[in-house]
């Protein structure tokens, strides 16, 4: 169930439900024809796509017939793979085997990225990360939804008193907690960028991942809550407004800037009012992906009485022991407050290795106690629904 300021909002339960629940694609001579010939794009017979095989194969179709060329990409196994056109203008290409997970892909069609038109999962993005669909592999179930008690997932609205705009927020709580009156520690789970505040639900699985790691005794029940992590407006909430005095440059991101204002002064406060939460920081944790692992290294080090567990995702930080010399000064200062400190990437993540290299070198260097881990994967979120997956038993012990 997914509420905004508690009012059910049927459609999106709908939409998490499509984009969580796709199933393995029938065979093609099992697809339906539509009498309008969607399904492929108009003017022809129905596609599916993508058709994931028994073997773990997977064949992708797309209608272009005036294309002169389609080629396969995304979050797959890092590569693209061109495709082929036949007779009636489908271009098609077979991949894998791949590995049982979730994955997105799209097309480059003679230059311009374009979706899949005939596949309901979607995963939202803009910008460098744009939409993608997504297909699943079956065999590995930790981000599935299963027959298990389940969360609820929420869509809060807010007035920003920091930025002067109304914004959203996408809230976790576990299984129970409308029927139970306990307390529950909350973990501020951030965003990339081209992400929004949907992404670790409605992309990463992270409510089903709690779940099955909650019905199975293996993490404390807790609240998650996912902030829009840009200095804006909240999306389609209603004409754009700019925020002003948005700062900018690099000294923006020092203790996080105004997100980071934002997060403290009015999301932390907002949870805490509306929902039953323990409010100390032994109970409290920040953590994100990429851009919003960086935002996690720019906030919690600035603010080590606030948050006692720390998780930095595919992130890294340049020059820490000088921006935060109080997190860095009193080493065992530091590693006394701190519950966990949690830093973990992609083994062939090129895009931020040098980054996370230099955090690492720093607090070894620094004498703070972390936890490092190193995984397969690259800048993906193959990688982050494992770490999510690995780091919420580790929260609040």
């Amino acid at each position: 169930m997914i509420r905004r300021s508690a009012v059910t909002i049927a459609g999106c339960v709908l939409a998490i439900a499509v984009l969580h629940g796709q199933a393995p694609t029938p065979p093609a001579t099992a697809a339906p024809q539509p009498p309008t010939g969607r399904g492929g794009g108009r003017g022809g017979p129905a596609l599916v796509s993508p058709e994931v095989r028994v073997d773990n194969t997977v064949t992708f179709r797309f209608r272009a017939p005036n294309a002169q060329q389609v080629t396969l990409i995304g979050e797959l196994d890092g590569k693209t793979y061109p495709m082929t056109k036949d007779e009636a203008g489908i271009w098609s290409v077979t991949i894998g085997p791949l590995a049982p997970d979730v994955y997105n892909y799209q097309f480059n069609v003679d230059g311009v990225i374009a979706m899949d038109p005939v596949n309901p999962a979607v995963k939202l993005g803009f910008g460098a990360f744009p939409p993608a669909n997504l297909f699943e592999i079956p065999g590995d179930e930790f981000d599935d939804a299963k027959n298990v008690p389940h969360g609820t997932v929420r869509i809060e609205t807010y007035h920003s008193k920091t930025m002067g705009v109304p914004r959203t927020i996408w809230v976790y709580t576990p299984p129970g907690y409308e029927t139970g009156n306990t307390r529950y520690p909350v973990f501020y789970l951030l965003h990339g960028s081209g992400n929004t505040d949907n992404s670790w639900m409605l992309t990463g699985r992270a409510n089903y991942i709690m779940d099955n790691l909650i019905a199975e005794g293996k993490t404390k029940p807790m609240i998650i809550v996912n902030p829009l992590g840009y200095v804006r407006q909240g999306v389609n909430l209603a004409p754009e407004r700019p925020v002003a005095n948005a700062p900018t440059g690099p000294a923006a991101g020092i203790g996080g800037g105004m997100f980071g204002k934002d997060l403290l002064d009015d999301v932390i406060p907002f949870v805490e009012q509306k929902f039953r939460t323990l409010k100390d920081a032994d109970n409290r944790a920040i953590g994100g992906l990429s851009m919003g692992g960086g935002q996690t290294v720019a906030i919690g080090f600035a603010n080590p009485d606030k948050f006692h567990s720390i998780v930095v995702m595919s992130a890294g930080g340049q020059n820490v022991e000088e921006n935060y010399p109080g997190f860095f000064k009193d080493a065992a200062a530091t590693n006394k407050k701190l519950k966990l400190l949690w830093v973990g990437i992609g083994k062939d993540d090129k895009l931020v290795m040098a980054g996370n290299s230099a955090l690492k070198e720093s607090l070894t260097k620094g004498g703070i106690k972390f936890t490092y881990r190193e995984t397969e994967g690259r800048h993906e979120w193959v990688v982050w629904r494992h770490h999510l997956r690995e780091v919420a038993p580790l929260l609040f012990k």
